[in-house]
């Protein structure tokens, strides 16, 4: 495995603004390229895009060239209506920014069937750094989980491990994040302070991404499924109708 710790170009591309503090200490060191899809304003319709640029400021990372295109109710109708065009596009022109910028390095939301978003992110990026290997044939591919504990280590991760120093950077950092204020608490009292002094980033896998859904259903079809009971939603995102289509086009756009 390449040595973590040798000069490279990074770039992180997550689903929503707010994801890139799971891996704080890692964008410190690094400094990466940074694309998030949406503005991640949620159903409350409020904008995170000004907090997560503060932050990237502080650490010194750049902005990609794409960053809150989206709001979460856009990404969700393109989903709906079956847009596959547009998944495709974005990883083109994904692609084509790594490409430019000489990005080796590419990390990114994982696949976890929480939110039909960040599993369309990793599918983006996945068909992004297919296209990347065409010229750049040692190019990485790394992911990490936002719903998972994030001190799950695998074979052949990166593992970075934070002194006390810096899990307070981190931690003040997801605090001087008040959007996510009611995440961080939440992820905090799940899991313990003493989780976030590790970043796992493991190598992507993309077998995995179309065939896991096959056999289980994903959180966010119950989680749909509820609201249509409840009268919230009149829709449900499906991973066979919906997310599953977006991966094939992929994969036949880059065939």
């Amino acid at each position: 495995m390449t040595d973590p710790s040798l000069p490279h170009t990074s770039a992180l591309v997550v689903a929503h603004p707010g994801h890139e503090l799971r891996v704080y200490h890692w964008i410190e060191q690094h400094r990466p390229i940074y694309c998030c899809l949406t503005d991640g304003s949620g159903s409350g319709g409020t904008s995170r895009l000004s907090s997560t640029t503060r932050l990237l400021e502080h650490v010194g990372a750049s902005l990609g060239p794409i960053y809150g295109r989206y709001s979460d109710a856009s990404i969700y109708r393109l989903l709906l209506d079956g847009r596959v065009d547009v998944f495709v596009a974005l990883a083109r022109e994904l692609a084509a920014a790594l490409e430019e910028a000489g990005v080796d390095w590419v990390a990114g939301d994982a696949v976890e069937g929480f939110n039909p978003t960040h599993d369309v992110c990793r599918l983006i990026v996945d068909g992004a750094v297919a296209i990347l290997r065409r010229t750049r044939r040692d190019a990485r591919n790394y992911e990490f989980l936002l719903d998972g504990p994030p001190d799950a280590e695998s074979p052949d991760s990166i593992v970075v491990r934070l002194d006390e120093p810096a899990l307070e950077r981190k931690l003040a950092a997801a605090h001087g994040y008040p959007e996510m204020r009611g995440e961080v608490d939440a992820a905090l009292a799940r899991y313990g302070r003493q989780a976030f002094a590790l970043e796992c980033l493991r190598p992507a896998s993309t077998t995995s991404q179309t065939t896991r859904f096959e056999r289980e259903q994903p959180y966010y079809e119950r989680f749909g499924e509820k609201r249509v009971n409840e009268g919230r939603y009149a829709e449900i995102i499906r991973y066979r109708d919906h997310v599953r289509p977006v991966a094939l086009a992929i994969e036949a756009a880059l065939g």
